[in-house]
């Protein structure tokens, strides 16, 4: 018979264990949900108001994946009743001409953002699609720092890999929106681009967004 002191040690030890488990899943939660980030210290000016951030950051992405659209039936549609879909191109640069940005595009994991790059966000459409078009940077010198100064009316350039570019003019400019506003990063019921950078090197700083929707 096991005496009761050890059946007591072997129940401390298992909840100890389940402990050290559970502190661990949360721990790799928390990494996933708030993305590293620093500085070099250099002051910047915030455009939420919340005073000096540096003037190199690190992008805290909002990293929960987008709601998939669910296909509509068309088994039962005859051809006629069945709509045309537009091609889906990917791009591969951005360029907003006033703001001196011009960024190859990469696909991103939507946890960290690239060097001296633009990324895709998983899951969010691509031109064409009919969809929002999802692309965050860096709030760097050289990238995405410059979008603070974005104006309704700016046009946005996207390069497609077919050679072929469009562009989209700038309706929606959001400098606080929440670091978990995740229905950013929904489906959209018509063609949009959305662009996201940060305004501060805090991991729930609000982010900086910018909303774009096809010229005529």
């Amino acid at each position: 018979m096991t005496h009761p002191a050890k059946r007591s040690g072997q129940g401390r030890s298992r909840r100890a264990a389940i402990g050290v488990v559970a502190v661990t899943v949360v721990a790799l939660g928390a990494g996933l949900a708030f993305a590293a980030c620093g500085g070099d210290g250099r002051p910047e000016s915030s455009p939420a108001g919340g005073g000096a951030s540096p003037g190199v950051t690190d992008l805290p992405l909002v990293t929960v994946p987008p709601t998939q659209p669910v296909p509509n039936a068309t088994s039962a549609a005859s051809p006629a009743d069945t709509p045309v879909v537009a091609q889906t191109v990917r791009a591969s640069r951005i360029r907003i001409d006033r703001l001196g940005i011009d960024l190859a595009i990469i696909e991103g994991d939507g946890i960290d953002a690239p060097i001296g790059k633009a990324a895709h966000y998983p899951g969010t459409a691509w031109p064409g699609g009919g969809s929002n078009t999802y692309i965050y940077g860096h709030a760097r010198e050289g990238m995405f720092i410059t979008l603070w100064k974005v104006r309704h009316g700016d046009e946005i350039e996207l390069d497609l890999v077919d050679g072929s570019m469009r562009t989209y003019v700038v309706t929606d400019v959001l400098p606080k929106v929440p670091w978990d506003a995740v229905q950013y990063l929904e489906p959209t019921a018509t063609e949009q681009l959305t662009l996201q950078t940060s305004t501060s090197y805090q991991p729930t700083a609000p982010r900086f967004i910018v909303i774009a929707v096809p010229a005529s």
